[in-house]
């Protein structure tokens, strides 16, 4: 067995932070279910329009000569407070952090699988393409998670004085979508190498 490069090395030590960050992140939110502050509070967006009085309705923005730089204050970002949440909406509140913290410690533990193979000098293998298409997987599932904080922000809404409030999730994937592609693609690199690498070892 080779050993393994200093860059390589590094890299997975990279993954490994990355890992454990990932399993902080899900037992801090598995902990915030059952404790916390008394209020709890997320970042939501919203049309100031679509409130029941004008007044917070955004100010046209600021003129000035061509050239001119000013600053304006977001007129879609609020802050959704819950005092003193029951156990049922601690755990609507944390679910979308829980579902991004396990699948962010799934790729890492899978991407740690795929680093080992460097390791032996071998990475065209084909359990690396498998590998690295459950990740591309799991990248683009990350787009469901503002569907399911749209879900949870209606759950936690119903039955208040809000419940028809256009209230969406602050927060996107957007990269995700990329990063995901990308990394499908690069699963077809490595089935590809492992094929030729097959077909290149039935010839010897």
């Amino acid at each position: 067995m080779a050993k393994p490069g200093g860059s390589i090395r590094n890299l997975e030590l990279v993954v490994w932070v990355g890992f454990g960050i990932a399993l902080i992140g899900v037992l801090i939110s598995l902990v915030g279910i059952f404790t916390g502050p008394a209020a709890r509070t997320r970042p939501v967006e919203m049309s100031p329009y679509n409130t029941a009085t004008s007044a917070d309705d955004p100010a046209p923005l600021p003129t000035g000569p061509p050239g001119a730089v000013s600053l304006v204050k977001p007129a879609a970002d609020y802050t959704l407070v819950i005092a003193d949440p029951s156990v049922s909406q601690r755990f609507l509140f944390v679910l979308p952090d829980l579902l991004l913290a396990v699948i962010m410690s799934v790729i890492a533990g899978i991407l740690l699988l795929v680093i080992r193979t460097f390791d032996q000098d071998d990475p065209f293998v084909p359990p690396n393409a498998r590998r690295l298409s459950v990740i591309g997987v799991l990248l683009l599932s990350l787009n469901g998670i503002p569907v399911v904080e749209k879900l949870v922000l209606e759950g936690l809404l119903s039955g208040t004085p809000l419940k028809n409030m256009p209230i969406r999730s602050a927060e996107n994937f957007y990269w995700a979508l990329i990063v995901g592609l990308a990394a499908l693609a690069l699963a077809e690199v490595f089935r590809q190498g492992s094929k030729l690498r097959a077909d290149t070892q039935g010839l010897v």
